[in-house]
């Protein structure tokens, strides 16, 4: 009896020593303000405060944000490009609707042609004056002829016949509907020597040969301004598809990369379309 009273004053000597208090420790959410105080109200975690800090922050950009409107997307010159007048402008001056439409590569190309092809026509068209004068001149001096008054058809029977007779007995039962010459000094010749006629005609040729090579570059310069005019408007609406192809790809966050190895020994190409989100 007396060691169990003993034994149970024992007990309760110790008893306040063998109490354990448990507490638990919740992770503090990053998504709530929690702040754990004590008796006294006058603790405050530090995870509440960055959390309050953060929800802070966050409420002061969405309010920079506010009442702003979303940026435009910028217009791209090309936007502008009248096939039109892309067309007039080749048609004007070949080159111009290609440089106006963005090309300026290919307006070059044809601007120098127009170029070269007037350098050509004024060239051919001087030397066919020179040799005109020429013949002209060397028909006075061989032929006796009088210069001033005398048609193109003239100089051309020159150098067929020999004398204005030559040409009034024979010359004209070849061609009956020819010119008939009177007699008289005006449409007198007589060439003093058979190969001085000659020498006459090849002058008279390379003069005519001058004149039909600078009509050809007459017709160069309107096949080149409508070769010219033809490329424009492909250009110009070939942008207008360029335009409306990029404005698509970058209004949906489109990205196209091409990569490949065309000259391996296993040669490939790549496509790769990624959108942005």
């Amino acid at each position: 009896m007396g060691k169990l009273i003993s034994a149970l004053v024992f007990l309760l000597l110790i008893l306040p020593g063998l109490i354990v208090r448990a507490e638990v420790n919740l992770p503090v959410s990053p998504y709530l303000t929690l702040s754990l105080y004590d008796d006294d109200d006058e603790f405050e975690t530090d995870n509440a405060k960055k959390v309050e800090k953060k929800i802070d922050t966050v409420k002061a950009d969405s309010k920079k944000g506010e009442g702003k409107k979303p940026a435009l997307m910028p217009v791209s010159k090309n936007q502008d490009i009248s096939r039109t007048k892309a067309v007039l402008l080749s048609l004007l001056v070949p080159g111009a609707g290609q440089i106006y439409a963005d090309a300026k590569g290919r307006g070059e190309v044809f601007l120098g042609a127009e170029v070269a092809i007037w350098v050509g026509y004024f060239a051919f068209n001087t030397y066919g004056h020179w040799k005109e004068d020429d013949y002209r001149n060397y028909a006075v001096r061989h032929a006796g002829i009088e210069p001033g008054g005398k048609d193109e058809e003239f100089y051309r029977n020159l150098t067929f016949y020999d004398s204005r007779e030559e040409y009034n007995t024979a010359g004209r039962i070849i061609d009956p509907t020819g010119p008939y010459y009177p007699p008289g000094p005006f449409y007198d010749w007589y060439w003093d020597e058979s190969g001085n006629r000659q020498t006459y005609r090849a002058i008279k040729n390379a003069s005519e040969s001058a004149f039909r090579k600078a009509t050809f570059m007459l017709g160069a310069a309107v096949f080149n301004r409508i070769l010219s005019s033809i490329d424009a408007f492909r250009i110009a609406k070939g942008k207008a598809h360029e335009i409306k192809d990029n404005e698509f790809l970058t209004r949906n966050n489109i990205d196209i990369h091409l990569t490949g190895t065309p000259l391996g020994a296993n040669p490939r190409v790549n496509l790769e379309l990624t959108r942005r989100f």
